[in-house]
């Protein structure tokens, strides 16, 4: 059986999905599969039911740093904000100085 040429399937699926607009993905991979045509369910509801493209948004620092995992224990992104503190202040030495200092003022 010969292949399909690139975006075959997909327009496949749109040209039955104008002719069907009620259907699912389901009926569309059967009356596909008539025709000759093999989609997967999976495929068939990207199409039609679209997802957004572009870039991902990544979570403000402040949403990172308030998550916590259920342990407790410390997370990634965590570290990571930790780290770019350090940085920014002058390194680990400067970090801890500035928790004693800290702990000084309670």
């Amino acid at each position: 059986m010969a292949r399909m040429k690139r975006g075959r399937k997909t327009q496949a699926i749109r040209e039955y999905l104008a002719a069907h607009p009620t259907d699912g993905p389901a009926a569309v991979v059967a009356g596909l599969k008539v025709q000759g045509i093999t989609v997967k369910p999976g495929l068939v509801s990207a199409i039609k039911y679209g997802r957004p493209r572009g870039k991902r948004s990544r979570p403000s620092l402040r949403v990172a740093a308030r998550r916590t995992t259920r342990n407790g224990s410390i997370t990634v992104e965590q570290l990571l904000e930790v780290k770019k503190l350090a940085d920014s202040i002058g390194g680990a030495e400067q970090v801890r100085s500035a928790l004693d200092t800290l702990e000084q003022l309670r």
